[in-house]
C-alpha cells in the first residue's frame, strides 16, 4: 500500500523540483494513514502533470515479495527464448494470474485487465479499498490511486515478460466507472 514517506521519496527519486516539492503539504501520518494519502494524491493531481503522477505511483504497489513474484520468474526462466508477445499469449491460456489478463495492443503498448466479479459489476482489487467498504468509509478516490495497483502489475509482469514497462494511461478501474469496468492499465515498453 502507498505511504505518504514512500510516495515522498518517489516524487524525489522521480526529479520532481525542489520548488514544486515545496508547495505540498505534506500530512504527517495519523491513525487514518491512507486518508493522509489519499489528501497527497489530491495535491499531486494538482501540482503534477499526469505523467508525473503516474511516474510516482507506478512505483507504489504492494506483493512484490519473492515469494510472489516466484510463478513470474518462473514463467520467464522456463519461456526465456520466446517474444513478448508469445508470452503474453502463454500468460492468457494460463489464466491464473491473479485474474490479470493482458494483451498487445496494434501500436505495441499493453493492456492489462484486472478486476473481480462479473461485467457490470466489478469490485476494486484493492484490499485497502475493499477493507473501507466494509467499515463504511467511501471516500471520494481519485484513479491516480490506482496506480499503486498498476505498479503492482508493471513489478510482476516486467519479471515474466523481461522488459521495462512504463505506465501510460489507467483507462478504467471500478472506482471511477460504478463497477461497470475491470481494472484497465495501459502501459509502454521502454527496454
Amino acid at each position: 500500500m502507498p505511504t505518504v514517506n514512500n510516495i515522498k521519496k518517489t516524487m524525489r527519486k522521480k526529479g520532481i523540483p525542489a520548488e514544486l516539492m515545496e508547495k505540498f503539504e505534506f500530512p504527517e501520518p495519523a491513525e487514518n494513514q491512507m486518508g493522509e494519502v489519499l489528501s497527497l494524491i489530491n495535491q499531486m493531481n494538482k501540482l503534477l502533470t499526469r505523467e508525473q503522477c503516474l511516474a510516482v505511483m507506478e512505483e507504489q504497489g504492494c506483493s512484490k515479495t519473492e515469494k510472489f513474484t516466484a510463478p513470474f520468474r518462473e514463467l520467464a526462466l522456463t519461456h526465456a527464448g520466446k517474444t513478448v508477445e508469445e508470452k503474453i499469449q502463454l500468460m492468457s491460456e494460463l489464466n491464473a494470474w491473479q485474474s490479470i489478463t493482458c494483451r498487445m495492443n496494434p501500436d505495441g503498448t499493453i493492456s492489462f485487465y484486472w478486476g473481480f466479479g462479473q461485467e457490470n459489476e466489478y469490485r476494486c482489487i484493492c484490499r485497502k479499498v475493499n477493507h473501507w467498504e466494509k467499515q463504511g468509509w467511501q471516500p471520494d478516490i481519485s484513479n491516480t490511486f490506482c496506480g499503486c495497483c498498476a505498479g503492482h502489475v508493471r513489478h510482476s509482469y516486467q519479471i515474466a515478460l523481461g522488459v521495462q514497462l512504463r505506465l501510460k494511461e489507467i483507462v478504467s478501474s471500478p472506482l471511477d466507472s460504478d463497477g461497470k469496468n475491470r481494472c484497465e492499465f495501459l502501459f509502454e515498453i521502454v527496454g
